[in-house]
């Protein structure tokens, strides 16, 4: 089993449907929830100060877990949905996703960067994060918690794959193995330099063709007078 399953979460049924029985259940400190199930769908609420928790422990990255109502039942669920109000920082609604043990499952987990990379460190490039999730396939025993990309080694003009990830047992990435995760690119003041340069070439260049136009009119000229 990995950690990420053994994440149990309190829920309570729930019988009062509609905005205006979700919005009272906010008030008082609750998250109205929905399992959905292969061939049910049951109406939770979860305790808001519990599961902020319990995103707290996890760094955030809680996909899979228990569900475990007040009858003792437990149900194993993917967190499908999870709706916020940013401004007023609420956690407004939260969709659960049956999961059936031994049965492969699909699921995005986080995808988390680490190392500095040597673009970055020693030659100024910017480091562009191109997919914070990335989507597997696996057993739910066998869910990370997260994906790991070591960028260390990459230098400008250069990017990582899907590819490029190590392997994990039991895990498969679904994406094309030539999905790019991250790239290591020019500064912008770089760019702007390498533009700059570009822009006074070609403000040379007319000149230059002035100048040839002018003396081949005098040439023709003297030909004229000839």
């Amino acid at each position: 089993m990995s950690d990420i399953t053994e994440t149990v979460l309190k829920v309570s049924p729930r019988e009062d449907l509609g905005k205006s029985a979700s919005r009272n259940l906010r008030k008082q400190g609750s998250i109205p929830a929905v399992f959905y199930g292969k061939d049910k769908v049951k109406h939770y609420t979860v305790n808001d100060s519990n599961f902020r928790s319990l995103l707290r422990n996890t760094g955030g990255s809680i996909s899979l877990l228990e569900l475990d109502n007040d009858s003792g039942d437990k149900d194993l669920a993917l967190l499908k949905d999870l709706q916020i109000d940013s401004v007023k920082d609420k956690i407004l609604h939260i969709d659960f996703l049956e999961v059936t043990r031994g049965q492969d499952l699909v699921a995005k987990v986080p995808l988390v960067v680490e190392g500095e990379a040597e673009g970055v460190k020693n030659m100024g490039g910017i480091l562009e994060i191109l997919l914070n999730e990335i989507e597997v396939k696996c057993r739910p025993s066998k869910l990370p918690a997260q994906v790991l990309v070591d960028v260390s080694k990459l230098n400008i003009g250069e990017n990582l794959q899907i590819k490029d990830l190590i392997a994990i047992d039991g895990v498969e990435f679904t994406a094309e193995p030539t999905t790019n995760l991250v790239s290591c690119v020019g500064s912008a003041s770089g760019r702007a330099g390498a533009s700059s340069d570009d822009d006074e070439t070609d403000e040379s260049s007319p000149e230059g063709t002035s100048d040839e136009t002018e003396s081949a009119d005098n040439t023709a000229s003297d030909a004229e007078q000839s």
